[in-house]
């Protein structure tokens, strides 16, 4: 059987620069999506400590973030330099130039075209470079450019160079005056493709190796698979070659060489004969005259790169304290379990007392036993965090079960149930925090019912959540959209409608003062705030509800009407107090003796105030038993006198008063004769 390998193999320059730069961090950094698209590679670099994240809301102010080889929109350096956080940027060059184009010609007024999948990261990156007015067509139906502004196309560099000038064809112009057009399919790209075409058509199975994440791995596929019987593995998979004779084997350009290493001596240990293994120049196919491994030969740069990244990272900064860890159990001891560590040279060793929550370790050990007995890979396999450096690894258990045991309660969380957050910190209008290992995300409007000016505010502070509606939760991005706001309205309700089922028109109740308003004051009446109106505080006109109430002073008042519909309860409190001319009936009856003072003077007699708000009149002819031509020349405003209650007319509110009733009749003197003309 014969192995033929093209020219390019293993990682692209972008790829191998970004690996570069990943490697090349210190301590803890986070990655905006996957670096490349390969679950391995992946793998291996979050055991390195780097963290991917699928929003720069996740990543902290001031943290070291890593823009991946496809790129990122302006906005996230934009955000990042806002919140303190260090760029390393590890965008590929192909990819970088057509988005500094996608700019420029966009500043330039030119409407931007980019051909190829509008959900790719790269066309999502670029289109954010031209203020996201990029019209994405993907080659296969039909685009009419209308009007005469000046178009700029473009391609993403993983496009399937089959299609290129199929793609340009099925786009038609209307007045267009200017049209640039940029191939920019990366050269690797189209080389891998051109590569996946000739050698299939000369083989009999085609072995494309990579990740099904990877855009252009599977467009690898998808050409080799219409020539030849075409397998896409990410290297666990057993392929049957016994009856191949000739078989190519591809591979995407985030497939680090090491896994096509492994798929390459796998198949030749299950050939028949020797496996000669074939290289592809640019000239066209040259078999090798040794007939040698393939998998001797296909270890390159790329693999060495990160052999030797991985190598010279020290085991005490690769691994940080609280890190999480998953690994594999090695042997299971008296003192504890030892686990083996992915790219680490060293066993870790996780102690008794770090395996279980509640103590019973000699449990999970069984368990343990068990699973290696039975060969499940998976039951053996732990999930750990970092608890020392300093002599070897040491591991916990119990802290992940600790920190990721609230993952119990998101099924409950999908169903509605409430539970509590605490936040940690603050987003672009939103606030974040932790429940086991999801991210629960609080946008602003959901925090309270009402406006929040300052989110800082709620910084620390635990908030009672629900999910704030359906699909709210990502399990695969691990994020939880909730609110705390829906809780409170639908508190709110049930306080309404227990408030509004529990009292009538005529009910007295105690009510709370909470604030004045020029038209009255508001009253807080079971937890709801209802109004007295200034003409129903006093019987006497209230200039100022100050003046009959105190503000936190907890009255009587009683309840005058009901609207549901407008949610207004009006209340009284005038309707409490007893009238003034009630209480004057009783203090001032006809004949009794009082005493007042003037408080004005009209020609007819003297207003007497004998009351708060009450009166009496004082008549001119009533003053004194001598006849007074001027009341003035007896009595002035502020004069105190003694006065009796001749009449008292509660109907009309008026009460007549007799000053000369308590002289003497002998003092009086006799009216003046009026003289004859």
């Amino acid at each position: 059987m014969k192995i033929f390998l093209p020219k390019e193999i293993g990682f692209c320059n972008g790829v191998s620069s970004a690996l570069k730069k990943a490697a090349s961090l210190e301590g803890r950094a986070y990655c905006l999506g996957q670096l490349v698209h390969n679950a391995r590679v992946t793998e291996q670099l979050e055991a390195n400590g780097l963290i991917t994240v699928s929003d720069v809301e996740q990543v902290p102010d001031g943290a070291t973030l890593l823009i991946r080889a496809h790129g990122a929109p302006k906005s996230v350096y934009e955000q990042a330099k806002r919140r303190g956080i260090r760029i390393v940027d590890a965008t590929c060059p192909s990819v970088k130039a057509i988005q500094q184009k996608a700019m420029r010609y966009h500043n330039d007024g030119y409407r931007i075209v980019l051909i190829g999948d509008a959900a790719h990261p790269e066309i999502i990156g670029i289109n954010g470079w031209c203020d996201n007015s990029a019209i994405i067509f993907d080659g296969k139906g039909k685009l009419r450019l209308e009007g005469d502004q000046k178009t700029l196309v473009m391609f993403q560099t993983t496009f399937d160079t089959r299609f290129f000038e199929k793609s340009l064809q099925n786009i038609s112009t209307d007045r267009l005056k200017t049209l640039e057009i940029f191939n920019t399919i990366c050269y690797t790209t189209s080389q891998r493709q051109y590569y996946a075409h000739v050698l299939s058509a000369k083989c009999d199975l085609a072995v494309v190796v990579g990740d099904s994440n990877s855009s252009n791995t599977k467009r690898l596929y998808e050409i080799a698979s219409r020539h030849c019987p075409t397998v896409l593995t990410d290297g666990t998979a057993e392929i049957d070659v016994s009856k191949c004779k000739n078989v190519c084997v591809l591979s995407g350009a985030s497939t680090p060489t090491e896994l096509i290493k492994g798929v390459l001596k796998t198949m030749s240990e299950n050939a028949n004969d020797t496996v000669v293994e074939t290289v592809v120049s640019d000239a066209g196919i040259e078999s090798t005259s040794e007939e040698v491994t393939a998998e001797e030969k296909v270890m390159d740069k790329d693999e060495a790169m990160l052999a030797k990244a991985v190598s010279e990272m020290k085991e005490g900064h690769r691994y940080k304290l609280g890190q999480k860890v998953r690994c594999r159990v090695v042997l299971v001891s008296d003192d504890g379990v030892y686990v083996s560590i992915p790219s680490s040279k060293k066993e870790g060793f996780i102690p008794n007392e770090e395996l279980s929550m509640d103590g019973d370790y000699q449990t999970v050990k069984k368990d343990l036993k068990a699973a290696m007995e039975s060969d499940d890979a998976e039951k053996a396999t732990l999930d750990c965090a970092v608890i020392s450096v300093d002599k070897g690894i040491t591991l916990s258990k119990k802290v992940i079960d600790e920190r990721y045991k609230d993952d119990a309660l998101v099924e409950g969380i999908k169903q509605g149930n409430e539970f509590q957050v605490v936040m940690t910190r603050v987003g672009r209008e939103c606030l974040t925090g932790k429940l086991g290992s999801y991210t629960v995300i609080v946008h602003a409007s959901q925090i309270r019912i009402g406006y929040v000016k300052n989110l800082n505010d709620y910084l620390g502070k635990t908030l009672r959540l629900v999910v704030s509606g359906p699909d709210k939760v990502d399990d695969h991005k691990r994020v939880i959209f909730a609110s705390q706001k829906q809780i409170l309205l639908a508190e709110k309700k049930a306080k309404e409608d227990e408030f509004w089922n529990n009292i009538d028109v005529g009910e007295i109740v105690d009510g709370k003062v909470l604030r004045f308003a020029p038209f009255g004051a508001f009253v807080d009446v079971r937890g709801f705030d209802c109004l007295a109106h200034s003409t129903d505080l006093s019987w006497e006109r209230v200039a100022n509800p100050a003046e009959v109430l105190e503000i936190g002073k907890t009255y009587e008042f009683v309840v005058l009407a009901l609207d549901r519909e407008k949610n207004r309860v009006s209340l009284g409190y005038k309707q409490l107090q007893p009238q003034p001319w009630d209480v004057a009936a009783e203090k001032f009856p006809v004949g009794a003796r009082v005493k007042g003072k003037v408080a004005r003077i009209l020609p007819f007699g003297a207003f007497i105030e004998l009351d708060k708000h009450i009166d009496g009149l004082l008549h001119v002819s009533n003053v004194s038993w001598e006849w007074l031509d001027d009341i003035n020349t007896v009595l002035k405003v502020g004069d105190e006198i003694e006065v009796e209650v001749l009449e008292f007319d509660k109907e009309n509110k008026r009460i007549t008063l007799s000053r000369k009733a308590l002289l003497p009749r002998e003092e009086a003197q006799p009216a003046p004769e009026k003289k004859e003309e």
